[in-house]
């Protein structure tokens, strides 16, 4: 029975990867792969934080950084006030696309399969800018496609996408986007976390993990707030979502970190699904 067991785990478990923000602002995004990878992670989101990263120059030098530790890029996180694709300032807005260009040329080298993003920061309640805002993401999330990646709207408690119902209404707009779930910001927007995933479903592609507590630092590893970790572990499974676990919590100063957070994940998906799969026998 324990060697079913794991078996089991070796098939089924999730890849568990770690985002480069939560080595941010002490690593370099190059060199936080090299820590990453020294943990024996194998899978990773990279954040471009700054503009001077968003360069074909840039772009080789973490192809050539991830080849040589054996990574590979799950998705890159934008830094969203450099994608605010509904400004009506055309110097701007042509900046912003061109940048955008740059980007999806970066993620063609680095093999990656999805782009995360917040999407509209400001004036969430006003209807013409979230008009303006789908018809950005339109652009974009075309573009996208066009290069074989797919741009993701990441859930975040500040900006547009904070509720199932937001989620829905992405998709009735039929905008070519998928989404990325965030435990954190789920708690802290106080939303559902249930029924996000299950309003995002087949276009989940992305899944961030850290935990929230009310009035405690924000972006905790996983385990050391109050989310329910079954509850969102057994939503994620019953949408059958395949792809990474990303641990992203925030400031990291010690990298064992993400191997406690790792340890913490594998055992919590575990004990869901052999609970679930025993209620079902």
């Amino acid at each position: 029975m324990a060697e079913d067991r794991i078996l089991w785990d070796e098939v089924n478990s999730p890849e568990i990867g770690v985002s480069t923000a939560a080595l941010y602002p002490t690593h370099l995004t190059e060199d936080a792969l090299t820590t990453i990878a020294g943990l024996g992670f194998g899978v990773v989101e990279v954040f471009l934080q700054a503009d001077a990263e968003y360069t074909p120059g840039f772009g080789a030098e973490l192809d050539r950084r991830r080849r040589d530790l054996g990574l590979r890029v799950h998705s890159i996180h934008l830094y969203a006030p450099y994608f605010d694709f509904w400004v009506p300032y055309p110097r701007m807005i042509q900046e912003i696309r061109d940048r955008f260009q740059r980007l999806l040329e970066i993620a063609a080298k680095l093999q990656t399969r999805a782009l995360t993003w917040h999407g509209l920061r400001y004036g969430v309640g006003n209807p013409r800018l979230v008009a303006a805002f789908f018809e950005g993401t339109a652009w974009a999330g075309e573009q996208a496609q066009a290069a074989g990646v797919t741009l993701c709207i990441e859930n975040v408690s500040w900006c547009y996408l904070r509720t199932p119902a937001q989620v829905r209404a992405v998709r009735q707009a039929g905008l070519p986007v998928g989404f990325t779930f965030d435990t954190f910001q789920a708690g802290e927007s106080a939303a559902d976390p249930t029924a996000l995933i299950h309003a995002m479903d087949s276009r989940l592609t992305t899944v961030h993990l850290a935990d929230y507590a009310p009035g405690g630092p924000r972006h905790l590893p996983p385990g050391e707030g109050i989310l329910d970790w079954p509850q969102i572990l057994r939503a994620l499974q019953a949408v059958g979502y395949g792809g990474p676990l990303i641990i992203e919590p925030a400031h990291v100063e010690d990298p064992a970190v993400f191997v406690r957070a790792r340890e913490f994940v594998r055992q919590a998906w575990s004990d869901v699904a052999h609970t679930d799969g025993r209620a079902a026998a």
